[in-house]
């Protein structure tokens, strides 16, 4: 074809042909199974090279997932009481069943980033939903405390694995601002069915609110049947044709490892937290009691709104922005008896980070070994350690201090991101320099 440039290689887990669209990288089997043979990258000349894409129906399977997982996020606060009425156990025991999410996480992050290479994304993203399906079912109906807790892990196994390979399919597939959009809209989707969750345990009666989790197994299964359009191949991170991105110090993965830590763990702290803080400064009933809802309603208010603004805007200086914003929203939070408003503008604030730092470190990071799975994994560890530490503040001055540490965090987070879209504007202004020298 006149026009198109042709390269072969043989790439360690390349996926077979998406879809044949002009302006789209087109991958040509010739020979071998799965992960062997030679590829040959053909690309239309009346666009750049900068994605593959995705089917519609994968889209559409990932935004359910994104739903289902959302909804059995959410439901895990207003069911605490209810589960330790139910097994007679204390509020550390519960505690115990919450951590079963992000550890199973981080488990199942590391071991799909080993198997993406040997095993199908496909398989990879079908077996996520069903640890989720078999988790759902046994927090719905586990007679015993230990099956919970067991059901739990699965639920964390099938929630990491999920969130890695989602996120990682469409920051693979689509250049820098489209994998902004699709990230903050996939995101913002999750924050939808977290403002469902609360709503759907509530409306059940009392005692047989663990049963809304039996009802969260239709969009998992949904989900499966949807990602079978994903090509019967594997999907490294990325797959993308990066002749003129210019290389990076592989340090920065670190950077973008801190700033995923410290926002996971603020937005798990300000969700957990949000209840007692509400309750300690006497606000209104109903905020209390939708407290949780209310923070994942602004989550997904500022994923979808970052979803457009991201079309326009790259994600390094959108994801500084938002960052110095959450941070005055949560002092604000501390300073001024907004109720539950409050928790509307910081879920507002911080929502748009956690979906446009996987489209920055996509971007940043193309050479790097499993990025997504490195700032997930850091991200997880973070979720893990800060609550406790509010819980440490609140036991000490009480719960109307309980933004303050997580508003620090955020602080902290803002400061890496600061720091790392200057090294990237100093190194491209760089690459430009030296690349100017050359031609003249």
């Amino acid at each position: 074809m006149e026009g198109s440039c042709e390269a072969t290689r043989k790439p360690r887990g390349s996926p077979n042909a998406l879809f044949q669209r002009p302006g789209y990288v087109h991958l040509t089997h010739r020979g071998g199974g799965v992960g062997g043979g030679e590829y040959s990258a053909a690309t239309d000349a009346a666009a750049p090279v900068r994605q593959m894409g995705l089917p519609r129906a994968v889209l559409a399977g990932c935004f359910t997932l994104m739903v289902t997982m959302g909804l059995l996020a959410s439901s895990y606060g207003p069911l605490l009481p209810v589960i330790q009425d139910r097994f007679s156990v204390s509020a550390v025991e519960t505690g115990v069943l919450v951590s079963g999410l992000p550890a199973g996480a981080i488990v199942a992050i590391i071991v799909c980033a080993w198997l993406k290479g040997r095993v199908s994304t496909r398989l990879l993203l079908q077996s996520s939903c069903v640890f989720l399906v078999v988790g759902l079912v046994g927090l719905a109906l586990a007679p015993w405390w230990w099956l919970l807790l067991v059901s739990g892990v699965a639920i964390g196994l099938g929630y990491g694995g999920a969130t890695a390979l989602a996120n990682g399919v469409i920051a693979a597939a689509y250049a820098s601002r489209r994998s902004t959009f699709l990230l903050n809209l996939q995101n913002g989707i999750f924050g939808l069915g977290a403002v469902l969750g609360p709503v759907f345990v509530t409306t059940l009666s009392d005692g047989s609110g663990r049963l809304a989790w039996l009802g969260y197994v239709v969009p998992a299964v949904l989900a499966a049947v949807l990602l079978g359009a994903l090509p019967l191949g594997s999907l490294s991170s990325p797959e993308r044709v990066t002749q003129n991105v210019p290389v990076l110090r592989s340090g920065r993965l670190g950077g973008f490892a801190l700033l995923f830590a410290c926002f996971i763990a603020v937005e798990i702290s300000t969700a957990a937290w949000a209840t007692t803080h509400l309750d300690a400064v006497a606000a209104s009933a109903s905020a209390v009691a939708l407290a949780t809802s209310l923070f994942y309603l602004g989550l997904a208010t500022g994923r979808l709104g970052a979803a457009v603004i991201g079309l326009r805007v790259d994600p390094g200086p959108l994801l500084v922005g938002t960052t110095i914003l959450a941070t005055l929203m949560l002092t604000l939070t501390y300073l001024a008896p907004l109720g539950g408003a409050a928790y509307v503008l910081v879920g507002m604030a911080i929502g748009p980070v956690f979906p446009t730092g996987l489209a920055w470190v996509s971007r940043d990071q193309p050479h790097a070994r499993h990025p997504i799975a490195t700032v997930l994994v850091a991200g997880n560890l973070g979720g893990i350690a800060l609550p406790p530490v509010v819980g440490a503040v609140i036991g000490a001055v009480g719960a109307q201090a309980a933004p303050l540490p997580i508003a620090a965090t955020c602080a902290f987070g803002a400061g890496v991101a600061v720091l790392l879209a200057r090294g990237r504007a100093q190194r491209t202004t760089s690459v430009s320099v030296g690349s100017s020298s050359v031609t003249s």
